[in-house]
C-alpha cells in the first residue's frame, strides 16, 4: 500500500483547525503532501462535516470555503507545503477512512461541527480510529499543543504485538520529535496476590520481565538511536486513568487501537473515546 500523504478532515470547528495544523506540521516533518479533506451528508449533517444547509449551491460554497481555510492554515505551518483538497458527498468518516487506503497517517478533531456535535462526541474520530488502515491522530484541543516542544512520548504497552508495533511507533516519533520515551504499563491487580502473577512471582519480577520484553522489542531502534531516552514504568492502577495522568505533561499518547491495542482492557470502544475526549495532547492510534 501507498502511503503517499497526510489527510486531515476539516469542517470548520475550532478543533479541526487545530487538525490542520497539527497535520500540516507533520506533513512537513515528514516530506509529505497533505490531502485536506471536507464532507457532508445532507441527511444527517450531524455525521457529516459543516453546518446544515438544504441548498446545494449553498452547501458547495460552504465546503469549498472550509477546503481554503484548510489551506491557508496548512500554508501558515509551511508556506512551501504541497496541499491537496477534495470535498465529498457522504459521511465523514467514510470519506476519510477511503482516504486513509493511501495515506502515512489521518488526522482528526476529537469532536466537530453538527447540530448535536457535542452530544455525538468523537462519532467521527471514533469510526475513523476503528477502521482507517493507517495510523490515526486524534486532536482534543483547540489550542493546540501545550507542552513543551521536547516534551515526552507517553505509550500505552501490554507485551502483546499489537502493543509492540505501538511502541515501536512511539520510539519513531521521540526520535521525529528528539523527546524522551516514556513506557507505561498499568495493570488492575483484583487482590493482593494477583491472580495473573504465576507461582511465586512478584510485582519486581513481573515489571522486570516486562521491561526485558520491551527492552528487546526495542534493541534495534534504541541502537541507532542511542541519544533517546527511554524510561519504563511499571504501575498497579486503573489503565485508562493511569495513560491519562501520565500524558498531563507529555506531547503525544501513543496506543494501539485493536485487540489489547497496546494497553490492558483498551478497544476501540467507549474506552477509546475516554481518551480521545479527556487526553491533555493528542493520541495516535497506531496499526
Amino acid at each position: 500500500m501507498s502511503a503517499s500523504r497526510v489527510v486531515v478532515g476539516v469542517d470548520g470547528s475550532p478543533l479541526s483547525m487545530a487538525a490542520v495544523s497539527a497535520a500540516a506540521q507533520i506533513a512537513s516533518e515528514r516530506g509529505l503532501p497533505l490531502h485536506v479533506l471536507h464532507a457532508f451528508a445532507v441527511d444527517l449533517p450531524m455525521l457529516g462535516f459543516g453546518e446544515l444547509a438544504k441548498d446545494s449551491d449553498v452547501v458547495s460554497t460552504h465546503a469549498d470555503r472550509l477546503v481554503t481555510q484548510g489551506v491557508a492554515r496548512a500554508h501558515a505551518i509551511d508556506p512551501s507545503l504541497t496541499v491537496t483538497t477534495a470535498v465529498r458527498d457522504g459521511y465523514a468518516s467514510q470519506a476519510l477512512v477511503d482516504a486513509a487506503r493511501t495515506a502515512a497517517l489521518v488526522v482528526v478533531g476529537a469532536m466537530g461541527h453538527g447540530l448535536f456535535s457535542r452530544a455525538s462526541v468523537g462519532a467521527v474520530a471514533m469510526q475513523v480510529v476503528t477502521h482507517a488502515r493507517c495510523p490515526v491522530l486524534v486532536v482534543g484541543h483547540e489550542g493546540g499543543p501545550t507542552a513543551s516542544e521536547d516534551a515526552a512520548v507517553v505509550v500505552g504497552v501490554d507485551g502483546s504485538k499489537p502493543s509492540l508495533r505501538a511502541l515501536s511507533a512511539a520510539f519513531d516519533e521521540a526520535v521525529r520529535r528528539n523527546a524522551p520515551l516514556r513506557v507505561v504499563h498499568a495493570w488492575e491487580p483484583s487482590s493482593a496476590s494477583d491472580p495473573t502473577l504465576s507461582g511465586d512471582s512478584t510485582w519486581s519480577d513481573y515489571a522486570a520481565d516486562l521491561e526485558g520484553t520491551l527492552t528487546t522489542a526495542l534493541s534495534a531502534q534504541q541502537a541507532a538511536h542511542p541519544h533517546i531516552e527511554v524510561t519504563y514504568e511499571v504501575v498497579t492502577g486503573e489503565p485508562v486513568q493511569t495513560l491519562l495522568d501520565h500524558a498531563a505533561d507529555a506531547g503525544l499518547l501513543v496506543v494501539g487501537s485493536r485487540g489489547s491495542g497496546g494497553f490492558p482492557g483498551l478497544h476501540v470502544g467507549s474506552t477509546a473515546l475516554r481518551l480521545m475526549g479527556r487526553s491533555p495532547c493528542p493520541v495516535l492510534f497506531t496499526r
